[in-house]
């Protein structure tokens, strides 16, 4: 018999939380609540003693079929829990329950939201008229906006509450009535335990609370993820106004409110991962990280767009002091399914959309949608936005290998990265990114970059072509990340078309040269000849790229090789733009 309930209560706990299940129902009828604990119960100058009713401590009890308390004397608080509600698991669910406002309106009236410890809990406080959400993190209030509504509350009556928490919004209703929602702010409380009673007296010395008919459901369904990744958003007061990097150059509308969505996104991540503090000792938001990337040689690349890889290199920093993992940048394409994998690994995912980045930290049921935290929008799932998804920005923890190639550069330019046999690299990625104001018009955006990435290059000499057709000279932002996250900045000015030798060190600062041997840069333009259907023999092409690279790597007898190839050019006039190649070895002729 004892073997059989032991399996019974193992199957209860493998059990799923279904969508709208009680998770725990009381309504004290029964006269008992010893399935409920005191957790507190001091004055606030005199912690070692309780709250007082008048001359004797005051006690939590039930009367009339309602459990409460009566408070009235010196400065206190107490709070009761039930013992057998767990919801370090459930990240959305709702509780409603009966209010009795005994006597007068005129006390303190508290319920516990959130409950972790006597330092870190959120409830709602009520006094007269006025409701009002309150948050405690490490023993100190925190700030919270939109956190108070009013009802017209009446002495000895009994209100019906509902509190809901889906996906840090908080909503609060009387009697079916929505009084209250808010979004919650950072910090935020993490690891919270359950809810509960509360009940305090400050300067009105009197409270007298009681509540009934307790039920608490899960709103979580069942097959669905979340990963509770906290939630900023880029139009927060504390940030928003805040010069997102150095925006007043190249618009008048410069703040992180209008072009914040992909630092806060990062913040988001790197707080998910318990990085939450800068190298300076400062503690990591939004506005605190522009502030960092900023003052980075690599924070931000092209027109204002953050770059990831200075994201993974912040992680690298901070992994020492913090223990928390270092984070591996990976550029992913636009599937939602991958985004699926990444959540199943635990890892919330970057989304990028059209002008648009925002955080995947869950799938529904079916796995066919996301649930999102967004920077700047009240959409909880991307569905709702009516959009492609573009691609995915992976960070991964790790203690490998940090190493990258990132180019940055106009889309009207051309840039080419070759490896040493020849070839584009197979694992090169190249996309463009851009960010749209999400409180302008239709042109509100940020110039589109194009961007290559290439994540562990090989320790290699590649050659990096780059061709301006433009009047103008274009800059092409090179960075190299070594195994380590530690950056070396290569970045060019380019007028007309350039050839460069990189070389790449995982270990070290790698080297980037101009390559200024004309048989090397005529073998390019062969190339590049027959690659366009310019020289239309493959025979032709062949025979003077061979002669260039005899000359390319014999100084001694170049000239006499110059003279060769013009003359087998000219020869092969019929197959290749003979003008154009004597042209590029021979300018002055």
């Amino acid at each position: 018999m004892v073997l059989f309930v032991f399996y019974i209560f193992l199957f209860l706990l493998a059990k799923p939380i279904l969508a709208g299940e009680v998770l725990l129902t009381d309504s004290f009828d029964d006269g008992d609540f010893n399935d409920w604990t005191v957790i507190r119960n001091q004055q606030w100058h005199q912690p070692n003693k309780p709250c007082f009713n008048r001359a004797y401590p005051a006690q939590w009890e039930i009367k009339e079929g309602r459990l409460g308390i009566t408070i009235d004397g010196s400065p206190c608080t107490t709070e009761i829990i039930p013992q057998d509600l767990d919801l370090t698991e459930i990240y959305n669910y709702e509780f409603e329950f009966d209010w009795h406002f005994s006597e007068s309106i005129h006390m303190d009236r508290n319920i516990l939201i959130k409950w972790q410890d006597k330092k870190n809990w959120q409830g709602l406080h009520i006094v007269d008229n006025k409701l009002l959400l309150q948050k405690v993190i490490n023993g100190q209030l925190e700030s919270l906006y939109n956190n108070w509504g009013y009802f017209q509350f009446k002495a000895n009556q009994q209100y019906h509450f509902k509190i809901s928490v889906v996906n840090d919004l908080l909503t609060v209703w009387v009697d079916d009535q929505q009084v209250l929602q808010t979004l919650d702010r950072p910090p935020f409380l993490a690891g919270f335990k359950t809810l509960g009673l509360q009940a305090s007296s400050g300067n009105i010395f009197r409270s007298v609370s009681f509540f009934d008919n307790f039920i608490v459901r899960s709103r979580d369904e069942i097959g669905e993820k979340k990963l509770g990744v906290p939630l900023y958003k880029q139009h927060d007061p504390t940030w928003k106004n805040q010069e997102y990097d150095h925006a007043s150059k190249w618009s008048k509308k410069y703040t992180l409110e209008r072009w914040g969505c992909a630092i806060t996104s990062a913040a988001m991540i790197l707080d998910y991962y318990g990085i939450n503090q800068l190298p300076s000792g400062r503690k990591l938001d939004p506005g605190k990280l522009n502030f960092w990337l900023r003052d980075q040689p690599d924070g931000f690349i092209g027109q204002g767009l953050v770059n990831w890889l200075a994201i993974s290199r912040l992680s690298q920093v901070m992994s020492q002091e913090l223990q928390t993992p270092v984070l591996e940048y990976e550029w992913i394409g636009g599937d939602l399914h991958s985004a699926v994998k990444e959540i199943d690994q635990n890892r919330p995912a970057i989304l990028q959309i059209p002008g648009h980045f925002l955080v995947a930290d869950g799938y529904i049921a079916n796995k066919t949608d996301l649930y999102l935290k967004d920077p700047a929008y009240n959409y909880e799932l991307f569905s709702q936005h009516q959009t492609e998804l573009s691609s995915i920005r992976s960070f991964r923890p790790s203690q490998t290998d940090l190493s990258y190639l990132l180019l940055v550069y106009n889309p009207e330019i051309k840039v080419t990265l070759i490896d040493e046999s020849g070839q584009i690299p197979a694992n090169l990625n190249v996309y463009i990114e851009y960010i749209k104001d999400p409180l302008g018009g239709l042109g509100d955006q940020t110039q589109i970059s194009m961007i290559q990435s290439l994540a562990k290059p090989l320790e290699n000499k590649y050659i990096l072509k780059i061709e301006n057709n433009q009047k103008e000279a274009q800059e092409v932002e090179i960075y190299s990340y070594d195994v380590d996250g530690r950056v070396t900045v290569l970045s060019q000015i380019i007028l007309e078309t350039k050839l460069f030798n990189l070389d790449f060190d995982k270990s070290k600062a790698s080297q980037l040269t101009e390559v200024t041997n004309q048989f090397t840069l005529l073998r390019d333009l062969l190339k590049t000849l027959y690659e366009s259907g310019d020289i239309t023999a493959k025979y032709a092409y062949l025979k003077l790229d061979q002669l260039a690279s005899y000359a390319q790597n014999d100084e001694e007898n170049q000239e006499r090789y110059k003279k060769l190839i013009m003359s087998t050019a000219q020869k092969l006039e019929k197959f290749v733009p003979y003008s154009t190649v004597i042209r590029n070895i021979a300018p002055s002729d």
